[in-house]
């Protein structure tokens, strides 16, 4: 089975050695990620929204363009992974998540996370099939 890389031209490089998704056969896997991933330069000099409602939208956005840029769009998400630094945040996340996923909903795990950075609320991992 072929396995390639798969790096959006509209993503910053990603912020340590790993690639931005892998896609082996029909399968496309997408690397943590979050409202960062767009932006470019220094990672800790990279400025991220307050709320946790606009993180969310950003790091959904910024899967979306990974699984198009791999042949898929996010009705082809099976599942996500979730790491939220507050579970108290947990009902608005999943209330821009709905946004995203009205009617083919993927399977999800949400863990509570100590992330990379303070002020980065939630980073979410993301597995799709082409059909």
């Amino acid at each position: 089975m072929k396995k390639w890389t798969v790096t959006p031209d509209p993503l910053a490089e990603a912020a340590g050695p790993f690639s931005r998704a892998v896609r082996v056969g029909d399968i496309i896997y997408v690397a943590g990620t979050t409202a960062l991933s767009h932006l470019s330069g220094d990672y800790y000099a990279r400025k991220v929204p307050d709320s946790i409602e606009e993180q969310t939208r950003l790091t959904l956005d910024n899967i979306r363009k990974t699984v198009e840029a791999a042949g898929g769009g996010m009705g082809d998400v099976f599942k996500l992974v979730i790491m939220l630094k507050n579970p108290a945040e947990y009902m608005r996340m999943n209330a821009v998540r709905a946004e995203y996923f009205k009617d083919d909903r993927p399977i999800s795990t949400c863990y509570q996370a100590s992330l990379m950075r303070e002020d980065v609320l939630v980073e979410i991992e993301a597995m799709a099939v082409l059909a």
